[in-house]
């Protein structure tokens, strides 16, 4: 890279960035755009410009933002901006995929909720409180109803809710 380019960089970087962000439209990547031009006029030994004015110089440099941000083909587009959109892209899928999973199971409750309210009122009533307990001795203790009794109820209250959920799953 010529010295005057190099110059003019240091002491212009501020109003570069500005018009990096103007030609990306406010983009996240301004910055990595302007960076990814300044390494490449470092990279690049020859230089051409017919006077080395700040004017020459300065719209020189912007061409070559102007260039690797609309172009599908520049170094800016292969090395940056392919890449953070396809992490767009796979985001928006995780997104889509979660609030899908998370309408799936909403719908699962709601038709469990419509099932247990659907059970008579002595296996909703059994149902209920060993969810609460969390254990069929517990109800057992607690109902004075025998052991074998309240296991056979509470199976009885899950097949009959499982099957009417599979069975609204179908349809």
């Amino acid at each position: 890279m010529r010295k005057e380019i190099e110059v003019y960089i240091t002491k212009n970087y501020y109003e570069l960035l500005s018009i990096a962000k103007k030609i990306t439209k406010g983009n996240q990547l301004s910055q990595e755009l302007l960076h990814e031009c300044i390494i490449q006029l470092y990279d690049k030994n020859d230089i051409v410009l017919n006077k080395y004015t700040d004017n020459q110089i300065k719209y020189y440099i912007v061409a070559v933002m102007r260039t690797n941000w609309f172009s599908n083909t520049s170094p800016f587009y292969y090395r940056i901006r392919r890449e953070s959109a396809k992490y767009v892209d796979l985001k928006e899928v995780m997104e889509m995929e979660a609030d899908q999973e998370s309408f799936e199971k909403e719908q699962l409750l709601v038709i469990l909720e419509e099932q247990f309210c659907d059970l008579n009122w002595f296996h909703k009533s059994l149902l209920e409180l060993y969810m609460t307990l969390g254990s069929l001795s517990k109800v057992s203790k607690q109902t004075g109803i025998p052991l074998t009794s309240v296991s056979t109820y509470i199976k009885q209250s899950k097949a009959e809710i499982k099957l009417k959920i599979t069975e609204q799953l179908k349809k």
